[in-house]
């Protein structure tokens, strides 16, 4: 009965202030137009093309040693775990889901892969959250220093004992590239439909992104018209809660301390609700424990947020 009622009285809201909506839900657009969606779309578009072309399948034989050894987990992970420090929230989480779903992972599997492969891709840290906010390049190499490494120590410490639910075997790059195209001879499909099948997915994905970047813009500037309670640094961590990057954009606008920077990486890490609303609608049905889930993204964002001022020390 609770959401309900926060339902109602957020359209109550959007009645009383409808300048400050339409405000927010401007801002939302344009930040999911001009750098969500130019980002995100290319690799949406190349990571199903690979996963459909079967060279997911190629990658996850030649990462299978590592995989296995350092977070347990099958060679198919690999993929996962690429896609997600490369391209940037959500793309990690949809990866993982498109392999639970293709029969790939098992929900186990899905459940620990997630925890640390969905993450802020370079893109966003260095470029809009370095250079943009912070105006300065080091920032933004510390911040994704510690956002990598955080990440992979939450995969470490998650580690469980490996399944029997996969056959492991050592793979050479020239067999596991043999095997990559004995697939493709059995599984053959024109790039016209491979593209067309992958941008059409990618759009859909698109869409709902960023009609929860609005929808998220919006209830963060409903918080902010009531009036937050606290400092500066703590506004600038409860919007970092709702989104990711109204979060960081107010803590980079405080004194570049080695505190601030910390919290700026928890907000990064941690992801914000906009992004995990994202990231869930794909998990949607693959087995996904939700408070698992946000568990992790916990334990990545105060990791993230130790090891900044650790690098803080050294390198600013």
């Amino acid at each position: 009965m609770i959401i309900p009622i926060l339902v109602v009285l957020f359209n109550v809201f959007l009645l009383i202030f409808p300048q400050i909506v339409l405000a927010a839900s401007r801002e939302g657009l344009l930040l999911w137009f001009n750098n969500v969606l130019p980002t995100l779309l290319p690799f949406m578009i190349a990571t199903n093309m690979l996963i459909s072309l079967g060279f997911a399948d190629f990658i996850s034989q030649l990462l299978s040693p590592v995989m296995r050894k350092v977070f347990g987990l099958p060679g198919t992970a690999g993929f996962g775990l690429v896609a997600g420090l490369t391209s940037g929230y959500p793309m990690g989480a949809k990866t993982v889901a498109d392999l639970r779903r293709g029969g790939k992972l098992s929900a186990r599997e899905a459940q620990h892969l997630i925890s640390f492969c969905n993450n802020a891709g370079p893109l966003f840290i260095l470029g809009v959250v370095g250079v943009g906010m912070f105006q300065n390049t080091r920032v933004g190499y510390v911040l994704w220093a510690a956002h990598i490494c955080a990440a992979l120590i939450v995969g470490t410490l998650l580690r469980k004992k490996i399944s029997n639910e996969h056959t492991y075997e050592k793979t050479s790059f020239k067999s596991a590239l043999e095997k990559y195209r004995e697939n493709r001879a059995a599984n053959v499909h024109s790039i016209g439909k491979v593209l067309g099948d992958a941008v059409k997915n990618s759009m859909e994905s698109m869409t709902i992104i960023g009609g929860l970047i609005i929808f998220f813009s919006v209830v963060l500037a409903v918080f902010e018209t009531i009036g937050l309670p606290g400092n500066e640094i703590s506004h600038g961590i409860f919007a970092g809660f709702i989104e990711v990057t109204g979060g960081a954009r107010r803590i980079s606008a405080l004194q570049p301390t080695k505190i601030t920077l910390a919290c700026a990486a928890f907000v990064i890490a941690f992801g914000g609700f906009s992004v995990h609303a994202q990231s869930l609608h794909f998990t949607e049905g693959t087995g996904i424990k939700t408070s698992a889930y946000l568990f992790a993204k916990l334990l990545h964002g105060i990791f993230a947020a130790a090891i900044t001022v650790i690098l803080c020390a050294i390198f600013l």
